[in-house]
């Protein structure tokens, strides 16, 4: 598996509210379609924030795509569809 992705989501820069996801894939304009068609509302941002290592994918049993709240990364090997907002 290749390194991920860390992206952010929020309604502007600097929202206090924002949400982090570790996304099981490479590729960043994939990562953020992922992220915007299963969790992103209207008006969102979405920011690739860098890479994640497949150390941290494999540690979390992130298959390729498959994402993760950073902040709450309790549903270890699928995708967490605003269970935890």
């Amino acid at each position: 598996m290749e390194r991920g992705r860390f992206i952010r989501v929020g309604k502007y820069r600097g929202d206090p509210n924002a949400v982090a996801y570790i996304v099981a894939l490479a590729d960043p304009a994939m990562a953020i379609n992922l992220i915007r068609t299963k969790v992103g509302s209207p008006g969102d941002e979405f920011e690739d924030l860098g890479r994640v290592s497949h150390d941290l994918l494999k540690a979390l049993h992130l298959l390729p795509g498959d994402f993760t709240r950073a902040d709450n990364p309790s549903n270890l090997g699928g995708f967490d569809d605003k269970a935890a907002n």
